[in-house]
């Protein structure tokens, strides 16, 4: 499925500023300008032809994306450097006035030195703004990298048995991932057994699960260029007293962040109602990151759901909800669910069964 485009958004954006153009060099934002994978630079002039420059690794696929597209395609030769041409493109445009997200210290002293520090004006937080919230392919896009994702995780539940190594099971689960239709692993699936699981971002290894052991299991689906998250915690055979204990105390704590989420509610808000609930039972010191962080094209984007953040959540945000509970060298507990803000409430999207023990 193709993604959408946004490119009337940026010239809107533009033109507010009293701009003469954007350039865009975030790979996500030129993504989310045009759908195209693979271009250096964008300039989105707020009345004018938009040029995206490309490699020549990506020319084909860039002329045959944009055909019969307002946007021209500029090719980066053979020993031209990227810079030199985005300025001599500057020039031929008559660009004085530019708005930009990103830039490398090197690129943003020639355009100082070319335009002047006062007709630049930095624009990563006006873009992060448009891509919150989610329009309604975006939202179907997200919604279907969910579903991706839940066939991973019936597949992990599977294979919760002794003897099973965690790249074994990561295996499966790509496997799996990729017969859904998945489009890549938006980041490294995490299978943490036994003492692993208290290890937030543990990584995969040759670890064989043993009986009686904790397992998270983390993993993620891409559909047209949109990305999914969930996490489920496992355990090998029966569960331990004090493993139900900290399970329930987690699943709570997601269960009332969740039913917490509407638009309009500050992000630290939400975190503070799960964080609550966790350092109520005792475990508030090892609930150690945030509650959560927005996702959409990049698996981590605003806004963050942790303490400190006062931004107000928006009507179709994409946001994970993800609390945990850690204990050093023994195990720990997360689960996690991608879930979209509504005006009156929330919708889960990923739709997994939680437990334990599953049937």
């Amino acid at each position: 499925m193709k993604a959408p485009w946004h490119l009337r958004e940026f010239r809107s954006l533009a033109s507010g500023k009293e701009l003469d153009a954007i350039l865009i060099s975030r790979p996500s934002n030129i993504f989310y300008a045009t759908g195209f994978k693979g271009g250096s630079r964008l300039l989105v002039p707020a009345d004018g032809e938009p040029v995206i420059l490309v490699g020549g690794v990506d020319l084909v696929a860039a002329q045959e994306h944009f055909s019969g597209t307002p946007v021209k395609v500029e090719h980066i030769k053979l020993g031209e450097k990227l810079d030199d041409l985005m300025l001599k493109l500057l020039k031929e445009t008559g660009i004085k006035k530019l708005g930009f997200d990103e830039l490398p210290l090197k690129t943003y002293s020639r355009l100082v030195k070319e335009l002047g520090r006062g007709n630049l004006t930095d624009l990563n937080g006006p873009i992060w703004d448009l891509r919150k919230s989610k329009d309604k392919l975006e939202r179907e896009l997200v919604r279907k990298a969910c579903q991706m994702a839940v066939k991973g995780m019936e597949i992990a539940s599977e294979l919760m048995e002794p003897s099973r190594t965690e790249l074994e099971i990561v295996g499966e689960i790509e496997e799996a991932l990729r017969k859904a239709g998945s489009e890549e692993h938006p980041f490294n699936i995490i299978v943490a057994s036994g003492p692993n699981s208290a290890l937030p971002h543990a990584r995969a290894s040759g670890r064989e699960l043993k009986k009686g052991e904790l397992v998270i299991v983390d993993l993620g689906a891409t559909c047209g260029g949109y990305v999914s998250d969930i996490t489920r915690t496992f355990v090998v055979g029966k569960p331990e007293g004090w493993q139900e204990e900290i399970y329930h105390i987690v699943r709570e704590a997601q269960e009332k962040a969740i039913m917490a989420l509407r638009a309009g509610l500050k992000a630290s808000e939400v975190d503070k109602v799960a964080r609550s609930v966790i350092e109520e039972a005792g475990y508030g010191p090892y609930f150690i990151h945030g509650l959560g962080h927005g996702l959409g094209i990049e698996v981590h984007e605003p806004p963050r759901l942790a303490p400190g953040f006062e931004e107000a959540l928006g009507v179709n945000y994409t946001v994970t909800v993800e609390p945990g509970i850690y204990l050093p060298g023994k195990g720990g507990v997360r689960v996690e669910d991608t879930v979209l803000v509504l005006e009156d409430g929330r919708e889960v999207l990923t739709e997994f069964p939680y437990g334990l023990e599953l049937p």
